[in-house]
């Protein structure tokens, strides 16, 4: 079966985030609007697996060996998965 799973990378906690810092001066403190942005990635993969559970583990093994992360400083995780 093929399934659709959403990873997002971004930095850890405590990690300088300077895409999420700019959008939140430019955008969100110029207009008054005090709120904290944290940037990331959005990919989905698009694989083939026999359950949902073994599609999350795939991905997640995927994107640690292509290092599409940093693992010192990055977080990956799954947000969604769904049937492709």
């Amino acid at each position: 079966m093929r399934y659709a799973v959403y990873l997002n990378i971004a930095y850890k906690p405590g990690i300088r985030d300077p895409e999420g810092e700019t959008i939140q001066q430019e955008i969100f403190e110029r207009r008054g609007i005090g709120v904290k942005v944290r940037a990331g990635k959005c990919l989905v993969l698009l694989l083939e697996a026999s359950s949902e559970e073994e599609a999350k583990e795939r991905a997640l093994k995927l994107a640690w060996d292509v290092r599409l992360g940093n693992p010192n400083v990055h977080v990956i995780e799954v947000v969604r998965v769904q049937h492709a």
